[in-house]
């Protein structure tokens, strides 16, 4: 089987190039497709693009970095989980401190009441659907910047440890209460819609203007959010900034773009093309198109991972660079 290498500066750029360019390889009009072929064209781009962005070796794609500022006497953050898959590292620049990663049987197990300070470690604490948990026990609201009247529910303890589910049909921007009768939620664990709302839904704590503790973003139905504690609790506002792994996004939009280098855009199309092969349960060309697939994802991983200005440090640590003179190694 004659394989193609992987480059041309007339790969498809857009979403709507890879669609058009996948129908032509599969002897369809690459003009309007039916409803149904398009839908399922779109489902195996994307489900290709977060393959190839997922396989180890390709992390650098969806490296980012953000900035997280503390608050005097918060041990609690989180980042939405929206655009930010995992955390990757936390630093603070001001003080030249790479935050140190540890697990929270760590801190409870050395600090169960950590002191104000300078933080030094960083301990994540899963997934969540509410960033800030109530003061104390509250009645709690719920809001958006859009109109809309979609169904709110937050599930949750109250006080004395009972399990209570409350609900309330929104009224846009006019907050609501979830229910006037539970007004002593101590810990809510799941905060959601029954549809999505073209504006920002927020849950807070005691009225609509009282302490933020959930947001649900544009077009989605609920809160998620990567959720970290700092030590020592910081003693001050400190600007954090934390290198991200960031979700990998389902484009939809025609001029969206992939995030591989364009250069290897054509190793999508022999992804979606294997997957139709798949569904036609035709072997022989599935075979060939596997072919070509699997060839073109070892040319992107090798683009990716072996830069020409890479330098692996035998020894396995790191340069440290002297912050006097940063043009200069310091000594180990």
């Amino acid at each position: 089987v004659a394989i193609h290498p992987c480059v041309g500066g007339d790969e498809p750029v857009t979403f709507l190039q890879a669609k058009q360019r996948l129908a032509r390889r599969l002897n369809k009009t690459d003009g309007t497709l039916v409803s149904a072929t398009a839908t399922r064209f779109e489902e195996r781009l994307n489900e290709r693009h977060r393959e190839l962005l997922r396989t180890p070796g390709m992390e650098s794609l969806r490296w980012g970095n953000m900035t997280v500022a503390s608050v005097a006497s918060q041990q609690g953050y989180a980042l939405p989980e929206q655009g930010v898959a995992r955390i990757n590292r936390i630093y603070d620049t001001t003080n030249r401190i790479k935050l140190t990663y540890k697990d929270l049987a760590w801190l409870r197990s050395i600090d169960p009441n950590p002191a104000a300070g300078l933080a030094t470690y960083w301990v994540p604490t899963g997934l969540v659907q509410v960033h800030t948990q109530p003061a104390n026990a509250s009645e709690v609201f719920v809001k958006s910047t859009a109109a809309g009247t979609p169904t709110a529910y937050v599930e949750g303890i109250i006080t004395g440890g009972y399990r209570r589910t409350a609900s309330v049909a929104m009224t846009g921007t006019t907050a609501v209460s979830l229910d006037t009768a539970i007004t002593n939620f101590i810990l809510i664990d799941k905060f959601y819609l029954s549809a999505s709302t073209t504006g920002i839904v927020t849950l807070h704590e005691d009225s609509g203007t009282g302490t933020e503790l959930s947001r649900i973003a544009i077009g989605d139905t609920h809160g998620k959010f990567l959720a970290f504690l700092l030590y020592l609790t910081p003693s001050a506002v400190v600007t954090y900034t934390v290198d991200i792994m960031r979700t990998i996004p389902t484009l939809s939009v025609d001029t969206d773009e992939f995030w591989i280098p364009e250069d290897f855009h054509d190793i999508l199309l022999d992804g979606a093309e294997l997957s139709e092969m798949r569904k036609a349960d035709d072997a022989s060309r599935y075979a060939m198109v596997k072919e070509q697939w699997e060839y073109g994802k070892k040319m992107l991983r090798f683009w990716v991972q072996d830069h020409p200005d890479w330098r692996p440090v035998m020894t396995g640590g790191h340069e440290r660079v002297s912050p006097e003179q940063s043009w200069l190694i310091a000594d180990a």
